[in-house]
C-alpha cells in the first residue's frame, strides 16, 4: 500500500512539472512574440545596381589603302594597339604628279612675269585692270600647286586621340577613351543622377570610383518600354569589352524614428538580450539612416 502511494505521488509530481513546463513555455512564446512585435529588422541599404560594359567614347575609321591606282602607301607610322594623339600622322602616300607640278609652276611664272610688266608707277586704268587679273591668276596657280603637292604626298592623321586598331578584315579605327556604357528602362531613369559618385565593381571583385557622366534624353527604343543609355567615367583605365557592375552610393540603412533610444543610440536584440549600440545617424527629409554601426539583418528594439 505504501508503495502504491509513493507511485501515485511520483505521477502527480511529473504531471505538475509537465503543466508548469507548458505554462512557462507558452509564456515565453508570448514574450518572444511581444518582443518580435517591438523589433525592426534592418534591411539592405538603398543602393541601386546597374550593369555596364566598357566601350569607347568615340570611334573613327581611318584607312591605309591608296585612293587611286597610281597612288602607293609610302609609310605606315602606327602599329596595332598603339596609343595616338589627335593630328598625329598615321600613313603617308605618294602619287607621281610631276607633270601636273610642272604645269602649275609654269602658270605661276607666267603670272609673275605679267605682274612685273604692269607693276609700274605709271599705270593707266587698263594697266590696273590687267594687273588685278594677273594677281588673281597668280593666286589661283599657287593654290593649284598646293593642292597638287598635297595630292602627291597625301597623309592620313588621327581624327581623335585614342588607340589604333586594325581588325581581321583589314578595317582600321581609332578607338577613343574607354568608358562604361549601360542602359536602363524608363522606370529606373530617375535613379541615374549626373555627377553622382558610384562604385564600379570589376569582374574580379576589384572596386574603383566613378561617376555618372551622361544619360540620354531620348530613348533608343519605344516599344512597350523605353530604354536609355548612360555613361560612367572613371580615372582608372579599363579594358574594352569588360563587364562591370555599377553601385550607387547609399544614404545608409533606413530605420524608424522610434528605434532611437537616445542620440545616436539603438538597442540591438541578440540571443534574446538587448545591447546598446552607438551608431552614426544621418537625417534626410523625415527619414533616419544609419551610416555606420549596423548591418543588414540586425534586429533593433523599438520604443
Amino acid at each position: 500500500m505504501k508503495k502504491i502511494k509513493i507511485a501515485i505521488w511520483g505521477i502527480n509530481v511529473v504531471l505538475v512539472a509537465i503543466i508548469l513546463f507548458l505554462v512557462m513555455g507558452k509564456g515565453m512564446n508570448n514574450s518572444s512574440t511581444n518582443t518580435a512585435e517591438k523589433t525592426y529588422t534592418v534591411r539592405t541599404d538603398n543602393s541601386n545596381y546597374f550593369n555596364g560594359i566598357v566601350q569607347e567614347n568615340d570611334k573613327r575609321a581611318v584607312s591605309d589603302q591608296p585612293k587611286s591606282e597610281d597612288e602607293t602607301l609610302a609609310s605606315s607610322r602606327v602599329i596595332n594597339g598603339q596609343k595616338v594623339t589627335k593630328g598625329q600622322i598615321l600613313f603617308t602616300f605618294y602619287r607621281d604628279m610631276s607633270s601636273d607640278l610642272a604645269s602649275a609652276n609654269s602658270e605661276i611664272q607666267q603670272a609673275q612675269l605679267a605682274i612685273q610688266d604692269y607693276n609700274s608707277s605709271d599705270q593707266t586704268t587698263a594697266d590696273k585692270i590687267e594687273l588685278s587679273k594677273n594677281r588673281e591668276a597668280l593666286a589661283l596657280a599657287q593654290a593649284k600647286l598646293n593642292k597638287i603637292n598635297k595630292a602627291q604626298n597625301r597623309t592620313v592623321t588621327a581624327p581623335i586621340s585614342g588607340t589604333y586598331y586594325k581588325d581581321d578584315s583589314g578595317r582600321s579605327y581609332i578607338y577613343g577613351s574607354p568608358v562604361i556604357q549601360g542602359n536602363v528602362n524608363e522606370y529606373s531613369l530617375s535613379k541615374i543622377k549626373l555627377g553622382q559618385n558610384v562604385t564600379v565593381i570589376k569582374n574580379d571583385g576589384t572596386k574603383i570610383s566613378g561617376n555618372f557622366q551622361q544619360k540620354d534624353a531620348i530613348p533608343y527604343s519605344t516599344h512597350n518600354v523605353s530604354y536609355y543609355h548612360f555613361r560612367v567615367a572613371t580615372d582608372t583605365k579599363l579594358s574594352y569589352g569588360m563587364h562591370v557592375q555599377i553601385k550607387t552610393e547609399a544614404d545608409g540603412y533606413k530605420i524608424p524614428k522610434n528605434a532611437l533610444w537616445a542620440r545616436n543610440t539603438v538597442k540591438v536584440l541578440k540571443n534574446g538580450k538587448k545591447h546598446k549600440k552607438h551608431v552614426t545617424i544621418k537625417k534626410k527629409d523625415q527619414n533616419y539612416y544609419v551610416i555606420d554601426g549596423l548591418k543588414a539583418g540586425d534586429k533593433i528594439v523599438l520604443k
